[in-house]
């Protein structure tokens, strides 16, 4: 049955399953062939996120920097984590922190999250997370959105502080951000921003039109006086 659906979806998308996550409806659909994860207006998990985050770590030689642990806020249903095990050979422990724990288990069913060694899964709002890390991490991957939007808090300073703060001397945050409309540009433009504070070295990618994924290492200990133009 599977097959049969994946096979015609691409003529048309196949659904799946629906259901209610903590920040809105979910939907599992077959898209041109793959499974995917998407809410009722964005694709959360294996469509085209999947390919954003592929791009970005080609474009950022991930697989050759390779990181010695990894950090995901926003793990979804595991596509990142997928790429950095399976397409990209890592064998760095991964941890993925959701707030939604229907996203979780639908990691855990469908895409066999469980499956890949070294990886720990936490139900937990990543601000709450990260304020209370402890470790530091080599790679740092920030996917935290409420549908196309930024998920509240996390284009705020003390947010990038704390980013800073659990990155590793030599470590990269890869940080993803939609620009779709005003509000939204305005905020990923003030998410560089701060990133620029904190971090040495800041670049902008730019994907599929609305996502600027924004990639910063050399983590610096920014003075407290500088705000950015808000």
């Amino acid at each position: 049955m599977s097959l049969l659906k994946s096979l015609l979806s691409y003529v048309a998308p196949v659904p799946v399953w629906k259901g209610e996550g903590r920040y809105g409806p979910i939907r599992l659909v077959y898209e041109s062939g793959h499974l995917v994860v998407n809410s009722r207006h964005a694709n959360q998990s294996w469509g085209s996120l999947h390919d954003v985050w592929q791009q970005c770590f080609a474009d950022e030689g991930i697989q050759e920097r390779k990181p010695r642990t990894v950090l995901i806020l926003g793990f979804g249903a595991g596509s990142i984590a997928s790429i950095l095990r399976r397409e990209l050979r890592s064998v760095a422990p991964i941890t993925g922190v959701d707030g939604d724990a229907a996203m979780l288990n639908i990691a855990r069913d469908s895409f066999k999250m469980d499956k890949l060694p070294d990886l720990r899964l936490v139900h937990m709002d990543a601000l709450e997370y990260i304020s209370a890390e402890t470790g530091r991490y080599g790679l740092v991957l920030v996917d935290l959105f409420h549908e196309l939007d930024l998920a509240p808090g996390i284009d705020e300073e003390e947010f990038i502080r704390q980013l800073a703060r659990i990155t590793n001397v030599g470590g990269m945050v890869c940080f993803n951000t939609v620009a779709h409309n005003n509000l939204s540009t305005t905020r990923s433009q003030r998410t560089g921003q701060y990133l620029r504070l904190h971090f040495n070295e800041v670049r902008e990618h730019r994907y599929n039109g609305i996502n600027h994924v924004f990639t910063a290492s050399q983590a610096k200990a920014a003075p407290s006086a500088l705000r950015p133009e808000v």
